[in-house]
């Protein structure tokens, strides 16, 4: 690999945890289509029996869910479990990642709130207030899924950072579910712009909704650049522009749009250990890089309400590589607890 490849290789895999592209906020992307049904990509994936031993041996809760509370703010002890996927053609492995609210540290200042500003095309500049709670993370991984001559030695990674609580309950389900309603509509059939966007005539409220996705994919950015290993799963599934386009653009353009292709939908609430009453969607996304398709992503989100406040509503994710079907990446969610409100005992 010469010096040119690994420096560009280093400026993806740099970029691939969003921080420097949620800001190209609306570009052409989503086409119209009919509602797919559940992708088998994003189907029921068992949990492997080595994966599964490690996670009892390590204590990380497996399948278990606890019920939806009235409160919006994370405690300590509040968790997610969340099983990664990866498949290369026949090569299958998996990880388990497990994060976790903790307490503050009575010994450091606590965190400063700080603010976001989203601005736009389509209605005036808004503010999102951040708020940070302290966090660890777990991944355990990787295991062999399916039959390898030289399986991969399994490791184990620590590291604690800092979740974005404010942002994480921002969630992601109320931009789905206008895009998945306005796709419907003759006038924002064929991409979704700022200008597509004001066609609409969103209401204040719909304005914020669509401008809080982006400090909402910010917090999941954090959880992603923590995770050592992760963020070059990520980078496996990036198609990569030619060098001609690297010459062309001086470097590499890069930004990450709504829609991939396929309009957002609705999604069956039991394929995700939700509640019949709890509403899910497919929210396609599409990674460019230099204006070539680069990375396809579907998130499935729902309301970010305790115990799903720790991972914002995201109950599973697929990304793929744009220039390959047998390459791919997903996460489900396999457990999310919550801890009672200190508050409510007194």
């Amino acid at each position: 690999m010469n010096e040119l490849t690994k420096n560009y290789a280093a400026t993806i895999a740099r970029r691939l945890v969003l921080l420097n592209i949620l800001f190209a906020l609306v570009r052409p992307a989503m086409g119209a289509g009919a509602s797919r049904a559940l992708n088998a990509k994003l189907a029921a994936v068992p949990v492997c029996p080595a994966l599964a031993a490690a996670a009892q041996t390590n204590q990380i809760p497996i399948g278990q869910f606890d019920s939806f509370s009235g409160t919006n703010l994370l405690h300590p002890g509040d968790s997610a479990t969340v099983l990664i996927t990866f498949v290369q053609k026949e090569k299958r492995l998996q990880w388990l990642l497990f994060f976790e609210a903790e307490a503050p540290d009575p010994l450091k200042p606590p965190q400063k709130k700080g603010m976001f500003v989203v601005n736009s095309g389509f209605g005036p500049p808004m503010k999102f207030e951040s708020t940070r709670v302290a966090a660890k993370l777990r991944l355990l991984g990787p295991f062999a899924v399916t039959n390898m001559a030289r399986p991969p030695k399994a490791t184990e990674t620590d590291a604690h950072f800092f979740l974005n609580q404010g942002f994480l309950g921002l969630g992601l389900d109320q931009s789905a579910a206008l895009m998945a309603r306005w796709s419907q509509t003759t006038n924002f059939a064929q991409a979704v712009t700022s200008k597509a966007i004001k066609a609409m005539n969103p209401t204040p409220a719909e304005q914020r909704a669509i401008c809080a996705t982006f400090p909402a994919l910010f917090s999941y950015a954090d959880i992603v650049q923590h995770t050592e290993g992760l963020e070059a799963l990520f980078f496996k599934l990036v198609e990569l522009p030619s060098v001609w386009s690297l010459v062309r653009n001086l470097g590499v353009k890069t930004d990450f749009s709504f829609g991939n292709g396929q309009p957002a939908c609705a999604a069956n609430p039991a394929d995700w250990n939700l509640p019949a009453s709890a509403p899910v969607y497919y929210f396609p996304w599409l990674m460019r890089l230099n204006d070539q398709p680069a990375m396809k992503v579907t998130l499935v989100v729902t309301t970010p309400r305790p115990p799903l406040l720790i991972c914002g509503g995201v109950v599973g994710l697929l990304a793929e590589n744009a220039g390959s079907e047998d390459i791919y990446m997903s996460m489900k969610l396999v457990s999310a607890k919550c801890q009672p409100d200190p508050a409510a005992k007194n």
